[in-house]
């Protein structure tokens, strides 16, 4: 494991007590701006202020909860990684269905059946893989990014159904926009780890002096208290079949959008990084089941990791772990305050927006990375374009969506979610026809390493595997074949694949290739008539993972492993 050049606390690093309290302020002021998912179930189930007031108190307190059991490593949860939650506009179409077909009972009980779900996905995800690859998983934060990028411009620019652009709004989101930018870009210390934070404030600033911060509007008719525990009248449970599909794609495109996350958390923490830790996804897909339990349980909608935090690590260099509980506590203090409940519940628009806008940035970037790492060829081309296409319909055409039959509308209602079941649909669709395992001949007199290396980029492409992977293996096998020469009865290659492993096997009439664990001393080499083979030999074991030479009778074999 290296360290990144910008990595300033990794994940096992403890920072200061000042700098761990403002990055666990600035990351909960940014995953704040997703309490509006459930503030706008609520709305729509038509609650007073004061059960409003409960649902974003407990909503908070879920949060803290959830952040834990999605990040702390424990036997039976966590990713390990600083992966905190937030409310997402995965379950939001779902959610709302539910809410017009069975009211909040469903709502609630339905999020237990996707924690559930997920739960059960935990265990099987390496068996899954190959059905949900990398490039699929940064496919879906790429999208993610692009929707908060236009939720964050439309927020920013105050349009809605009945206004269009507002000067004001602008002027706010500017603002607060121009100062995460300039902070984050041309300064360095403290004012580059809380730009966000910083931007945040100078937007407040701005909507009061600009008359668009009133806390008013979310205040009871009876006053607020200081402190007060959360009620919970509003809070049962209902099931029902009917809810089912939308809510199992909700959790398929949460496991997925959580694969992404951590595997991003992953590469923040390692320079080195070029496969994701199927333990610690197994155990955030674990965490994600038991918080999405814990939220139905307490009356919220279900939550998934934060995209938006995990671009506020990439721009600031701090991802320690230490923030997870900071946060945590944060958030259960801020439940049993009333006003901390208003405060969020009337949080300017253009400040959300201007921040979704900023770590939508970051997002789309890792996305296109983790995508972009893979060799792709038609077939993944496709599949990873129609789907991006479709997800972008989903936003740009959402009131045509909007007119969908309401069985439908839960998966085409969000781009993610649609974007994500398309992805998945056409990957098992484009697998038609792959062979896993391939062979190329090549006759005595005719070894061309041109042929070699145009089958393993052409193999490499269709499987979808990594580029440094494919590369090491060419490598390789063409090391091999100028140390044969050329065998009387000519070679065949075969290579074999299965998203974990790439195999490749080399067999030949001839002399059986010798495999020194330690390097050949200048001695040996010029003393000995296979001196090339044996420093060939030393370097080509060094240079895959696993290396072996077999014989039977006059055939041979050289195995190389190389773990993907």
């Amino acid at each position: 494991m290296a360290r990144p050049a910008g990595l300033v606390y990794a994940a096992d690093e403890t920072p200061p007590p000042l700098i761990l309290l403002l990055s666990a302020l600035q990351h909960v002021g940014v995953i704040a701006i997703t309490l509006v998912y459930p503030i706008i179930i609520a709305r729509e189930a038509g609650l007073s202020p004061k059960e409003l007031l409960d649902v974003v108190s407990l909503s908070m307190f879920a949060l803290g909860a959830a952040t834990v059991l999605l990040s702390a490593r424990s036997p039976i949860s966590g990713a390990n990684f600083l992966c905190p939650a937030c409310y997402t506009a995965i379950y939001l179409g779902p959610s709302l269905f539910a809410l017009r077909y069975g009211g909040l009972a469903l709502v609630f009980g339905m999020t237990m059946v996707a924690g559930f779900t997920e739960i059960a996905i935990a265990p099987l995800l390496r068996r899954l893989r190959p059905m949900f690859p990398p490039e699929i998983a940064g496919l879906v934060i790429a999208v993610v990014g692009l929707s908060l990028a236009f939720l964050g411009a439309r927020y920013s620019l105050g349009i809605t159904s009945q206004h269009g652009i507002q000067p004001a709004y602008l002027a706010i989101a500017g603002s607060a926009l121009a100062t995460m930018i300039v902070l984050n870009i041309w300064t360095k210390g403290y004012t580059k780890l809380f730009c966000a934070l910083i931007g945040m404030g100078v937007g407040f600033a701005a909507s009061a002096m600009l008359g668009e911060f009133d806390m008013s509007v979310a205040i009871p008719p009876e006053g607020l208290e200081i402190l007060r525990v959360p009620g919970f009248q509003h809070v049962s449970w209902r099931f029902d079949a009917v809810l089912i599909a939308p809510f199992l794609v909700a959790a398929l495109a949460s496991t997925l959008r959580l694969m992404g996350d951590v595997s991003t958390a992953q590469r923040l923490n390692d320079a080195d990084w070029v496969r994701p830790s199927m333990r610690s996804l197994s155990g955030g897909v674990a965490g994600l089941g038991l918080a999405s339990v814990f939220c139905g349980l307490v009356g919220v909608p279900g939550v998934n990791t934060s995209s938006q935090s995990m671009g506020l690590c990439s721009a600031t260099g701090i991802t320690s772990r230490a923030l997870v509980y900071a946060i945590a506590i944060i958030y259960a203090l801020m439940a049993f305050v009333p006003a901390v409940a208003v405060g969020f519940a009337t949080m300017p628009p253009p400040v959300m927006g201007a921040s979704l806008f900023f770590a939508s940035l970051f997002i789309f970037t890792n996305g296109l990375q983790m995508m972009t790492a893979r060799m792709l060829d038609s077939r993944k081309t496709i599949v990873i374009g129609t789907s991006f296409a479709m997800a972008v319909m989903a936003d740009v055409y959402h009131d045509l969506f909007a007119g969908l039959p309401a069985v439908l509308q839960p998966v085409f209602g969000s781009s993610l979610v649609v974007g994500t079941v398309c992805a998945v649909l056409l990957n098992l669709v484009m697998r038609i026809g792959v062979r896993q395992r391939v062979s190329l001949r090549l006759a005595a007199g005719q070894i061309d390493r041109e042929a070699v290396e145009r089958f393993f980029s052409e193999q490499g492409a269709r499987w979808a595997a990594r580029r440094d992977i494919v590369n090491r293996a060419t490598f390789g096998a063409v090391q091999v074949l100028e140390v044969l020469g050329d065998p009387p009865g000519g070679v065949e290659i075969e290579a074999s694949f299965d998203e974990f492993n790439l195999e490749v096997r080399i067999r030949y009439v001839g002399t059986p290739l010798a495999l020194p664990e330690h390097k050949p001393t200048p001695r040996e080499i010029v003393a000995n008539e296979d001196g090339e083979r044996l420093l060939a030999g030393y370097l080509l074991r060094r240079s895959a993972d696993r290396i072996s030479s077999h014989t039977s009778g006059d055939r041979c074999e050289v195995h190389l492993h190389y773990d993907h």
